[in-house]
Formats: C-alpha cells, sequence, structure tokens
C-alpha cells in the first residue's frame, strides 16, 4: 500500500504529540476494517462511519484483562484532550451570551492580576498561541488541585514567547480557560458543560472522571498493549478542563455530528471553531488530496482518543483504547482505514 498525503497527515498529527511508534508503517494487505483491526491487535472500541451508515461499530479486546471484562459499544474511556473540545464550546456559548464580548478580549479584563494578561486573549488560549509553558511537567499526581491553584502553577512562570508570534500546544492555555467558565458563569466546569452541552445533546455517558476507576462499565488503564501493567495513577483535578472527562463511542459521535447538524452551533460559530488550516477553537482542521479532515486525538495516563471527521463526506472515524501512548498507533490505523473505506 503507496503510503497517502492522508497517511502522512495523521500520522505527523501537525506535531501535536511526539509519541513515537514502531509499528508507523503500513500494512502491505487490506480486506476489511475488522480484519485490519483483529490483525494489528488493536485493544478498544471503534466507530467507522462512511456517508452517515456504520461501517463498523465494535469492542475489541480486554476493558479489565484480569476479570476478565471485554471491551464493547458501550465501554466508557478517559478521552484525554478530547475535552479541549467541550471546553472549547463552553467558552463560544459564553461569548455568544455576552460573558465575553470577544475572542480577542484580554485576560485581564478577567484576572486583573494576570502576569501579561493584556497581551494574553481568550482566542490566544483557544488556539495555544499565548506563550503560557506546561503545567502539568513535575506536578504531583497524587495531589488534589483547586483551578486556581492550577492557574498559579503556570501563572507567573515567564511566557516563552510573545502571545500570538507562534503556535506551541499547552495544556496550560485550557486551564485558565476552565477556570475563566467557572469565574464567569458562576457555576463549575462539570456543571456547566452539564447544563449547556452534555444534557442538551443527551450525552449521558460523558462525565469528568473519577480519579479511581470503580464503574464497571469504565475500561481500565494500561501502560502496555500486553496489558500486564496498570497505568500510573492520577488525580483528575489536575486534568481538568484540559482532559479530564471520560465517555464512549455513542457520546463521541453524537458530539461529532452536532456540529454538521449545528445542535449547539451556529454557521458563524463554526467558522471560528474550525479555521482553514491548522488548530481552531480545541480541533485541527486542514484539507488533505483534496479532503476537508476535523481531528482531536487525547492521550492520558492508561488511554488514548482519536476522533476524525470527513465533513464533506459525512463520515467519521473514532478511536478509543485503554492502553496509554497510542494516539500515534490510531492515527496511523485509522488513515488505513479511511483510505480503503472512504
Amino acid at each position: 500500500m503507496k503510503i497517502t498525503p492522508l497517511m502522512v497527515f495523521l500520522i505527523a498529527g501537525l506535531g501535536l504529540f511526539s509519541c513515537s511508534d514502531d509499528r508507523a508503517s503500513p500494512t502491505t494487505s487490506y480486506t476489511t476494517a475488522e480484519a485490519f483491526l483483529e490483525s494489528e491487535g488493536f485493544v478498544g472500541t471503534i466507530l467507522v462511519k462512511k456517508n452517515g451508515v456504520d461501517t463498523l461499530r465494535k469492542g475489541f479486546g480486554f476493558a479489565n484483562k484480569e476479570l476478565p471484562l471485554p471491551n464493547g459499544i458501550n465501554t466508557r474511556y478517559r478521552v484525554g484532550s478530547l475535552s479541549k473540545t467541550l471546553t472549547a464550546l463552553a467558552i463560544v456559548q459564553l461569548k455568544n451570551s455576552g460573558e465575553i464580548s470577544d475572542y480577542d478580549t484580554p485576560v485581564s479584563e478577567f484576572i486583573p492580576d494576570y502576569p501579561g494578561g493584556e497581551k494574553i486573549t481568550i482566542r490566544h488560549l483557544l488556539t495555544h498561541r499565548s506563550g503560557i509553558p506546561e503545567f502539568f511537567n513535575g506536578v504531583d499526581h497524587h495531589h488534589t488541585f483547586s483551578p486556581l491553584e492550577l492557574v498559579n502553577l503556570s501563572k507567573n512562570s515567564p511566557l516563552e514567547f510573545e502571545p500570538g508570534e507562534k503556535y506551541s500546544y499547552s495544556n496550560s492555555n485550557y486551564i485558565l480557560l476552565g477556570y475563566l467558565i467557572e469565574l464567569l458563569s458562576g457555576q463549575s466546569y462539570t456543571e456547566f458543560l452539564s447544563r449547556n452541552i452534555l444534557e442538551p445533546l443527551g450525552m449521558d455517558a460523558t462525565t469528568y472522571g473519577s480519579s479511581e476507576i470503580l464503574d464497571s462499565g469504565h475500561a481500565t488503564g494500561y501502560k502496555g498493549a500486553q496489558q500486564a501493567e496498570p497505568a500510573k495513577y492520577i488525580d483528575m483535578s489536575i486534568p481538568y478542563s484540559a482532559g479530564a472527562l471520560s465517555s464512549n463511542l455513542a457520546d463521541l459521535e453524537v458530539w461529532s455530528e452536532s456540529f454538521a447538524k449545528e445542535l449547539l452551533v451556529s454557521t458563524a460559530d463554526k467558522k471560528d471553531i474550525f479555521i482553514d488550516d491548522g488548530y481552531g477553537f480545541g480541533w485541527v482542521t486542514t484539507s488533505v488530496a483534496g479532503k476537508k479532515v476535523i481531528t482531536q486525538s487525547g492521550g492520558i495516563y492508561g488511554f488514548s482518543a482519536l476522533i476524525i471527521i470527513f465533513p464533506e463526506e459525512n463520515s467519521l472515524i473514532i478511536g478509543l483504547t485503554n492502553l496509554e501512548g497510542e494516539q500515534a498507533n490510531l492515527k496511523r490505523m485509522a488513515a488505513i482505514i479511511a483510505e480503503n473505506e472512504f
């Protein structure tokens, strides 16, 4: 199989993740998506839709290998940075309700003492162009943090570049956005998402993740493909609005398709959220081999996730796995499936 532009784009992931993967060469034979994933030893749950119709919706491998409990189409997973797509829409909603006058409003309007806040705008935060350094490095993963404490972890660190100068992925941007959601709405992050996004869309399986996974319907996270070692512990207050949500295939399907149906957004909103090329508001948009592609991936200890939307073809791939560091591999497999199925 030849390496196509779509494969190159998805495997590279626009540099959003630095995961290395020794399985990055494409498979040479392909019959069906299910057979391909079986041959790859895929662990998780996947949805492939072409022209709005299911090509594949199935769970593979174990949600909990010790019990053992298989992954099914309703299994819930931590979704990491897919959470950012919901956080971004919450900000759009606050802008539309007048709590934020403009995406180019500086952070200092809401947090007067934020260093450099007069130069950092809401748009800079949404698009990872603020220069605020990554807060996550060196954090005690067993400590419980309040949203303000998370903001303060990077608040007084020097900016890595002048706001707006360039793109640099930093979870700190979306931590600050989560705090602003609470500050401006008077609700907790969880409450705002539930009332304004999850409940209106009927996304009943999507919740803020718990630090201990006790729900039998939620997959257990593992470090390696053999599921021999459980994932490291992380207090789920830490990923917060940058990556703390858990969800399942059906909810993420509703979420992914809600934009085309304009259930919670307008046509004007979509122009802000999905920029022509690059990282917009929580999503990456580009054109590959003549196809418009919208994508976002996520990773957190024990879990990896991926959404790829082909809006002009009404096609969709969602991959969820309870294996750590699989973003690059999910992209590789999704690219091969897309090239053969769409």
